[in-house]
């Protein structure tokens, strides 16, 4: 899998790349992510899947993009109502709860990525 990490300072990025990264890699780079200077994660496999992770250090956003579809991972236990702030990708922005989920949801799904089984999680 290949990995691209933002780092920013404020309004200006850049980006890192790592080639054939494991999930172990992959996990100690989801733990960077603070949602200041590193906001956004980006796993890509071979086959053209694409799974986005944004914000962080307590809530993320986990968007796969399969090449039909761009799904968002749920939270079944958060309410639409309840708006979350954090930053994805250098931009802030307030989302629903629903979609806001925690670090254990998101090891648990990049696994099932890199083991091609993301299916079996809980996307809308």
């Amino acid at each position: 899998m290949k990995l691209i990490i933002d780092s920013r300072i404020g309004v200006h990025g850049e980006n890192e790349e790592i080639l054939d990264a494991s999930v172990d890699v992959a996990f100690a780079w989801l733990k960077k992510l603070n949602g200041k200077e590193r906001t956004l994660l980006n796993i890509d496999r071979l086959d053209g899947s694409n799974l986005m992770i944004g914000g962080g250090p307590s809530w993320y956003i986990v968007v796969l993009n399969d090449g039909r579809n761009n799904l968002t991972l749920k939270n079944s236990h958060g309410l639409e109502a309840e708006l979350i702030e954090l930053c994805a990708g250098g931009q802030y922005g307030e989302y629903p709860k629903s979609m806001c989920v925690d670090e254990d949801q998101v090891q648990q799904v990049v696994r099932q990525f890199f083991e091609g089984k993301e299916d079996f999680a809980d996307w809308v």
